[in-house]
């Protein structure tokens, strides 16, 4: 009946419902907006584990969402229908601290392509550009010159010469662990191959990811421009790009690159 709105079975008059539920009643009738007003100055959302939250379009930061503070970013992304969990996956986001506080590590937008595809296969290994008619199957062996041929679980996990900066990574960290076969398995496994707090395994997906950056771009030196880094640089650049991109989004981080 006009005028008249229901709510858990009973009616009320919208005029003389409270204040609350007046809006709420414009908005399920499309007349009013979950900005401004009770609603939105008064109902917080609570992000647990992402599956329902949109990284970029909901309100979680600050009551903006991330595609108006970063409007430039937003057009740019292939991710603006992702939720936090998909983005959480990537590593572009880490909930850390509880269920209800996110917390952004803002990785290199062409970084976290890389390791969208690289988990899901589409990098342009050479296995895969024969695949696609691109180069013969004689151009397909590993730019190390270890004599495999070059797919992405090779590149990364099986090559003598590249799969080498996991050993010495986790040397640096402070912890041992097997390699897993598959590159998947293999993010889990890194990640939660230490015991601690969810921050710390959230720092180890990032250092996981920076090592994933610095072989594929490594490959391509070696490819394109003949020239090659020992691994002890190699090492050098994990810390490097991985204490960056910590401190992009922790301009108070205590420590500095050495320590």
């Amino acid at each position: 009946m006009e005028g008249w709105g229901e709510a858990e079975g009973v009616c009320v008059r919208r005029e003389e419902g409270s204040t609350w539920w007046r809006e709420i009643a414009r908005i399920r009738e499309g007349a009013g907006s979950t900005r401004g007003g009770w609603f939105g100055d008064c109902i917080v959302k609570k992000v647990g584990d992402g599956l329902d939250t949109l990284f970029s379009t909901d309100p979680c930061l600050g009551g903006v969402p991330l595609r108006e503070r970063f409007r430039r970013l937003f057009d740019l992304s292939v991710y603006q229908s992702s939720t936090v969990a998909d983005m959480s996956s990537l590593g572009l986001s880490i909930l850390i601290g509880g269920s209800d506080r996110l917390i952004l590590i803002e990785v290199p937008h062409k970084v976290s392509i890389l390791a969208w595809r690289l988990l899901r296969d589409k990098l342009l290994t050479k296995e895969n550009l024969v695949a696609r008619g691109i180069i013969t199957p004689d151009a397909q062996y590993c730019v190390s010159g270890c004599g495999g041929v070059e797919s992405a679980q090779h590149l990364f996990l099986s090559c003598q010469v590249f799969s080498s900066l996991w050993s010495v990574v986790r040397f640096w960290i402070g912890f041992l662990s097997a390699d897993a076969h598959h590159l998947s398995d293999h993010l889990v496994q890194f990640t939660f191959s230490s015991s601690g707090s969810r921050a710390r395994r959230s720092f180890l997906q990032l250092i996981w990811i920076a090592c994933v950056w610095v072989v594929w771009t490594e490959r391509n030196q070696r490819l394109f421009r003949n020239s090659e880094c020992p691994l002890p640089q190699l090492l050098n650049k994990v810390k490097l790009f991985s204490y960056m991109w910590l401190k992009t989004t922790n301009c108070n981080l205590v420590s500095n690159y050495h320590n």
